[in-house]
């Protein structure tokens, strides 16, 4: 709380001072030189005053710092996205050529399923032909034999 009452202390005393020389007429300032003020200020609160300054600015670096990784960090990540949209496409491109490799090999199939089939149905009318050919013959070697 003391650190705080300090300063702001010495902040109303530099604000005291820039009101006191923002108060002067303008062509009373461009007539008279500038004139350096000298304020006292203990030397405990002036130390305490840069220590604060110091902490203050090595927290600030410490800031960029974790900032600066921070933004290392998502570069990174926006790489390995863009390397997973690439990987996705290309596995998108992949899916496509093979659904069209797999359609022509329905196709195929379809078509041996329907040539196998008519295949089947000729061999069906082969064998019935011979069949009934042997019957014929059966019956004409059987009818000259009663004769």
């Amino acid at each position: 709380m003391t650190n705080r009452r300090y300063i702001a202390s010495a902040l109303c005393v530099c604000a005291l001072l820039l009101a006191a020389l923002s108060c002067t007429p303008a062509s009373a300032a461009e007539a008279a030189p500038r004139q350096e003020v000298m304020v006292s200020v203990p030397l405990s609160k002036l130390t305490e005053l840069q220590s604060l300054i110091s902490r203050q600015e090595l927290r600030l670096n410490q800031l960029q710092e974790l900032l600066s990784g921070q933004s290392n960090g998502l570069s990174q990540q926006s790489s390995s996205i863009s390397q997973l949209k690439q990987e996705l496409a290309t596995a998108k491109s992949s899916l496509t050529s093979s659904d069209q490799i797999i359609n022509e090999q329905n196709a195929s199939l379809m078509s041996l399923s329907a040539t196998l089939k008519q295949e089947q149905l000729r061999a069906q009318k082969i064998k019935r032909q011979r069949l009934l050919w042997q019957i014929v013959a059966g019956s004409v070697v059987v009818y000259a034999a009663l004769k």
